[in-house]
């Protein structure tokens, strides 16, 4: 699911069309992926849901495992061994819960010592836990709005051919890099709304 789409865009300007015959092109190729990957990085998380099904962790002996990417459901836990197959398998939803609890992205597992009795063996990729992952089920508002502010403002400035510092993610001619994103991004006010979802990397 995009962060924001052209039709929004177009509403948030303001306008039926584009001035600019090629801009429809340019917004799916280069625009839209840019502004994505400019949010995802200043954030430190993408906020679509991963089409990863699975991941690995390093067990640390404890009944709780705090993992780095968001976890949106669990649906297996795996203990593997040394040669990466499954020595101990977990599929019922009782075997574990999931913190906080009344929030997502979900950030810590912790086995049901009632269930399972067992701890998150030590080793390196050991865990093997299966689910959804992601943010959220579905884009916040804040961000499909400051996705859509980026996005208007770069097309503004295309429309105008007057983009500059052509380095990357180029169409023709044209080209959106980071830098640009960052600049407009300072100049509408972005940052302060992608703070709230920024997540501190240690």
């Amino acid at each position: 699911m995009s962060y924001t789409t052209e039709q929004t865009v177009k509403d948030y300007l303001q306008i039926a069309n584009f001035t600019n015959s090629r801009t429809s092109a340019f917004f799916a190729d280069v625009i839209l992926p840019a502004v994505e990957a400019w949010i995802d990085r200043y954030c430190n998380r993408t906020f679509e849901q991963e089409s990863a099904t699975y991941k690995l962790y390093d067990g640390n002996g404890k009944a709780y495992l705090d993992v780095e990417d968001d976890i949106l459901t669990v649906t297996k836990i795996e203990f593997l061994d040394a040669d990466g197959n499954a020595e101990s398998t977990f599929t019922d939803a009782n075997d574990w819960y999931l913190y906080p609890p009344n929030d997502t992205p979900k950030k810590r597992i912790v086995m049901n010592p009632e269930n399972t009795g067992r701890v998150f063996p030590k080793g390196h990729q050991n865990i093997k836990v299966t689910g959804t992952f992601g943010y959220a089920a579905s884009v916040p508002d804040d961000i499909k709005l400051a996705a859509t502010k980026l996005c208007a403002g770069v097309i503004q400035e295309f429309d105008k051919k007057t983009i500059g510092d052509v380095k990357s993610e180029s169409l023709g001619d044209y080209s959106v890099t980071y830098n640009d994103v960052d600049k407009l991004a300072n100049h509408l006010g972005i940052k302060p709304i992608l703070d709230l979802y920024k997540k501190l990397v240690v």
